[in-house]
């Protein structure tokens, strides 16, 4: 997929890139994409001269006092000078002096690009102390890091700073280095987090995904890391371009529990199944899991479910119209989600408890993988939850009416399928029977 696409940058954005495994190209790539009629370059550390080739203008104003924008033309690197004792490496600037950039090009809407960290070209680092130097006022810090370090041996071959690698990871040099490694050192607060400032947009490039046997490899470490980005992108580039093969970004999670469980012959939601209710076991699943925010949709038996659900952190809305049918609860948790950035929304029944994480994450997977507008379990050809909507179908949805919910939809737009091959998780409860089918099943 193409970055454009995913809408994720925009001409009043200024970014920090920090990391390795191909930043410098990476950054200049996207540059190139998203902003080829004007971009500013820059950075807080050093840059190879050689990378001046990249851009399409380098300029090297004395001060800020006088800039005149009209000098940008395409891509532009801006850089104060060479680097004393070392002609081939250019520097950036001061704080104050790219202050004054900052608010120049904020005024006139051009994207800033600061380069904030160095990685002497290796696919994975740690930073040292001082680093990495991310000016405060930037609203998004890239993180990138090379793929091709995973499977590699904790060498100065493959890693900056290995020793540092190996005192975090509590590992001997010459290791070899492990998904849950990576993990480990992007999550660290001295690691891939280090210095961003707290306002700022976090996203994560787990780039050169060519070095993989296979896309989904890392599928489980970009959903573990979407808990300390906001995204998760699996990049590369292809015959000098940007290719993106996935991305995980921001999803809300609805629970629908506002039935009346008529044929259940009570609060189904306080019915119980591995010695939790209902309404805990799908809780505790959507907690589980990385989602940006999480509702439930209450109704029936709304003063006799909530002190249950007041027990976790999660979002209540009362739906007081549920007998007109599930559309009104799907309605009303599109909406609370619709002004809130989100890319799309899963949805849970509390009829279904045996509902597990692999599920919800292969859900999510699909999605980051494909952007399809519609995913739904599928058994014997009937559909089954969870299911999630993109952003693409929230206005529909808004419009649905009776008791069928977002299934409306499902001519409009059609559903990628994940086929369920166990019928224990395809399973929902409407009645006594119908639990203990599925409590022998378990």
């Amino acid at each position: 997929m193409r970055l454009a696409s995913l809408q994720l940058f925009s001409n009043s954005d200024q970014i920090a890139w920090v990391g390795a495994g191909g930043k410098t190209s990476l950054m200049f790539s996207i540059a190139k994409e998203l902003f080829a009629d004007k971009c500013v370059i820059s950075t807080t550390t050093k840059l190879a001269y050689s990378e001046m080739e990249l851009a399409d203008r380098p300029l090297k104003p004395d001060n800020f006092d006088n800039f005149d924008v009209d000098q940008i033309k395409g891509v532009s690197i801006i850089y104060r000078g060479l680097v004393e004792n070392e002609k081939e490496k250019i520097t950036g600037f001061e704080d104050d002096e790219l202050l004054k950039l900052s608010a120049i090009l904020h005024h006139h809407q051009i994207p800033l690009m600061i380069e904030a960290d160095g990685s002497k070209r290796k696919p994975c680092k740690f930073p040292a102390l001082h680093e990495p130097n991310i000016p405060k006022f930037v609203n998004k810090v890239c993180v990138v890091i090379g793929l091709s370090a995973i499977g590699k041996p904790l060498t100065d071959e493959f890693f900056h700073r290995p020793e540092k690698i190996a005192k975090v990871l509590n590992i001997s040099m010459g290791e070899e280095i492990t998904t849950d490694h990576i993990f480990t050192l992007l999550s660290h607060p001295n690691g891939g987090l280090k210095n961003i400032p707290g306002h700022a947009e976090k996203f994560l490039f787990l780039h050169q995904a060519d070095s993989l046997e296979n896309p989904h490899q890392v599928d489980q470490l970009a959903s573990a890391l979407t808990g300390f980005f906001d995204h998760v992108l699996l990049s590369e580039i292809r015959e000098n371009k940007l290719e993106i093969g996935a991305h995980w970004g921001k999803i809300g999670c609805v629970i629908l529990a506002a039935g009346s469980g008529s044929r259940f012959g009570g609060p189904k939601q306080l019915a119980v199944y591995q010695d939790k209710t209902f309404i805990e076991n799908v809780i505790e699943t959507a907690q589980s899991i990385n989602f940006q925010k999480r509702v439930i949709i209450l109704g029936s038996y709304f003063d006799e479910v909530l002190p249950v659900v007041n027990q976790y952190q999660i979002e209540v809305i009362n739906n007081q119209n549920w007998r007109t049918g599930q559309s009104t609860s799907v309605k009303m948790g599109v909406g609370y989600f619709k002004d809130q950035s989100v890319d799309a929304v899963l949805f849970l029944l509390v009829d279904q408890p045996q509902i597990t994480p692999s599920m919800v994450n292969n859900v999510l997977n699909l999605f980051a993988h494909q952007k399809g507008d519609i995913i739904v379990h599928s058994y014997n050809n009937q559909y089954r939850h969870p299911i999630l909507f993109s952003k693409n179908t929230f206005q529909d949805l808004m419009n649905i009416q009776g008791d069928q919910g977002g299934r409306q939809l499902f001519e409009q737009y059609s559903p990628l399928k994940i086929n369920l091959l166990n019928d224990y998780l395809a399973m929902d409860v409407d009645t006594v029977d119908d639990l203990k089918d599925l409590s022998a099943n378990k």
